[in-house]
């Protein structure tokens, strides 16, 4: 195929050149047409740095056959090919669409930063569906924009250079390529609400209105009255990983929350909904001194303590080992399910016998540590040295076995001590 004219092989040209300084493209590689498309235009482009993954969900039967199909095509096209097995767990708060998102994009991110890119094949279509969606879920604003060309995902970057591109013209590019690709049977299921518009709905009301177009450029709109109103909040957001409860007390709701979703924006989290956000805000405004606020949704969690909201992506948290794991006499050094590494000299300086048996697990709930200064309740540790509630579930704690005490705790910058 050599014609650079089409529309597909403009919109890659365009978004490489205005977005030229990434370090590495990594292209979300399903098999499907659109992601084929997307990474055979990249493979005649040949940008610095191209790479493609390919999430396995292992949902489907065929989910191994998926991925071989996709090494196969890699290996055709000379793009290097990255396949990573995921566990999907599926919190009953978010649904199996969200929680298969959420898991593909954590992989996705995998060794990334903010030089890199992420490159999904999303389109105009897929751009109207989404618009759609969110007008029947009574969005405002912020979700009838759809999806952004380019955006932060976590602490790296999130592009979509087809997002302009017609589906017509995705697939002209994919007949005309001669370009095979895998069929995946769940984008037939109906049950799926998105299926259920493209398979169903969107064609009829195509028979009468340019449905696609009509709604892309809705939800372009809308993106333009958004960007509007971030660049108005975002020159009063602080460049800081924390925001003062104070600086919310003199705002109405609808500022209030403008203000949080600019702050989370700013630390690369997706803002929660609507009914999500305003349940928190109004948590806020009658919390008492000892109660702390806390939000969870797919793409984040955000929480209260001592008059300061935190907020972190849901896999930011070090990982905790879920069972104990026992640390024999004898054993210098303990690596723990994250990676990081425990060392029995650095307890020795703390005063912890060299040959005693220890174990390292998560809180269970009124433990004792022993510090330099004697006995001390775990609780109470904790609060001395403000780690906020939701982080106390998430420090690995060193006990000895012969009778439970804590002798050492993990903390989150990484001390080790009692």
């Amino acid at each position: 195929m050599g014609d650079h004219t089409h529309p597909v092989m403009v919109a890659m040209r365009a978004f490489l050149q205005d977005h030229p300084d990434f370090a590495s493209l990594r292209v979300a590689f399903s098999g499907g047409r659109d992601s084929s498309v997307l990474l055979h235009a990249l493979a005649r482009l040949r940008p610095q740095g191209l790479e493609a993954w390919h999430v396995n969900h292992g949902l489907r039967p065929d989910a191994d056959a998926q991925a071989a199909f996709c090494v196969r095509v890699a290996e055709a096209l000379d793009v290097a090919l990255t396949v990573r097995k995921v566990t999907v767990l599926d919190d009953a708060s978010e649904g199996p669409e969200a929680a298969a998102r959420r898991s593909r994009y954590t992989a996705l991110r995998e060794g990334l930063g903010g030089r890199d890119l992420i490159l999904t094949a999303q389109h105009a279509d897929d751009q109207a569906e989404t618009f759609l969606l969110a007008a029947l879920r009574g969005s405002g604003p912020e979700g009838l924009q759809g999806m952004r060309v380019l955006r932060r995902e976590g602490d790296t970057w999130l592009g979509r250079p087809l997002l302009e591109v017609p589906g017509e013209a995705i697939a002209d590019y994919a007949e005309a390529a001669g370009l095979g690709w895998y069929d995946d049977p769940s984008n037939d299921d109906t049950r799926f609400d998105r299926n259920f518009l493209r398979r169903e709905i969107l064609p009829r009301l195509a028979e009468r209105f340019p449905v696609h177009a009509s709604l892309a450029r809705s939800a372009r709109w809308q993106r333009e009255a958004v960007d509007r109103l971030e660049s108005l909040e975002d020159e009063r957001i602080p460049d800081e990983a924390s925001l003062e409860l104070a600086s919310l007390a003199e705002l109405d709701r609808p500022a209030r929350r403008a203000r949080l979703r600019a702050w989370l924006r700013a630390q690369g989290l997706r803002p929660p909904g609507h009914a999500r956000l305003e349940e928190f805000c109004r948590q806020l405004e009658v919390h008492a001194p000892d109660r702390n606020p806390e939000l969870r949704w797919a793409d984040g969690w955000m929480g209260v303590y001592r008059g300061t909201i935190c907020a972190e992506a849901p896999d930011a948290k070090s990982a905790v080992p879920g069972d104990v794991i026992p640390w024999p006499p004898g054993h210098a050094r303990l690596t723990l399910p994250d990676g990081r590494m425990l060392e029995r000299a650095a307890l020795v300086a703390l005063g912890v016998d060299a040959q005693e048996a220890l174990e390292v697990g998560s809180r269970r709930g009124g433990e004792t540590v022993v510090t330099p200064a004697g006995r001390r309740p775990l609780k109470k540790r904790l609060q001395e040295r403000g780690i906020p509630p939701w982080e106390r579930e998430h420090l690995p704690l060193v006990r000895r076995r012969s009778d439970g005490l804590v002798v050492a705790i993990l903390w989150s910058d990484g001390d080790l001590s009692p």
